[in-house]
């Protein structure tokens, strides 16, 4: 797995990121969270929720003192797997967690627990070489993969190793063409897409409207029914 290095910083300190990948806040104090303008210079920034978890959009929740807890994450990461589904921030990754190394069991208990799935991990571990950080990214596997690892905290910025393939795994606006292999209802397809009937159809299927969802939710669709989606 091709990974890359990249930094996070608060607001207060973006003039000091260096080149290349970054990280930043939606969420949090003046200090911490990111301006329009920071985004703006770091279109490609990965999106770190920093509260209890009221941005679904953001790419990342921050599960640590003072910020969100396990049980946040817990109800977070469906909310976030819904979001990107839907395109609903075009460039949205798959939703991950940021924990310390040593809360990495509580955490995914706590997923478990509530039977959450689709998390990929950020994990803090400063006692980590960067060689050991790389082997952790590359080597992720399981329910809840390494997606990146922070290894090293500095004065203005934190150095993390991130997978590639994650970073790049972004929703989309579309449109992306689907066939359908079975006979299924139109409720069923908006389910499979996490969407309302309504949501669903108004950008799903050429000439129908949001209106007509109603009628259409037990409606059949024969296999070999084309559909449009706004994400992959």
């Amino acid at each position: 797995m091709a990974v890359t290095i990249g930094h996070d910083a608060i607001h207060a300190n973006v003039s000091h990121l260096p080149p290349g990948q970054t990280a930043g806040y939606t969420t949090g104090s003046a200090d911490i969270k990111w301006t329009a303008a920071d985004w703006a210079a770091h279109p490609k920034g990965v999106r770190i929720c920093q509260d209890n978890g009221s941005d679904h959009a953001a790419d990342v929740l921050d599960v640590e003192r003072g910020a969100a807890t396990n049980a946040d994450a817990a109800a977070w990461v469906p909310r976030a797997v819904t979001a990107h589904k839907a395109a609903t921030r075009p460039g949205q990754r798959e939703p991950a967690v940021y924990t310390s190394a040593s809360n990495v069991t509580p955490l995914v208990n706590a997923l478990v627990a509530q039977k959450v799935t689709g998390a990929g991990l950020w994990v803090a571990n400063w006692n980590l070489s960067d060689a050991q950080a790389v082997a952790d990214v590359q080597n992720a596997a399981g329910p809840f993969p390494i997606v990146a690892v922070q290894f090293s905290s500095g004065q203005f910025y934190d150095t993390n190793i991130f997978s590639l393939t994650w970073l790049g795994r972004t929703s989309q606006t579309g449109p992306h063409r689907h066939v359908t292999a079975s006979v299924t209802t139109f409720g069923a397809l908006a389910a499979s897409r996490h969407a309302t009937m309504e949501g669903f159809i108004s950008r799903a299927f050429h000439g129908y409207t949001a209106a007509d969802w109603a009628d259409l939710e037990n409606v059949n669709a024969g296999a070999g029914y084309i559909y449009y989606t706004s994400n992959p």
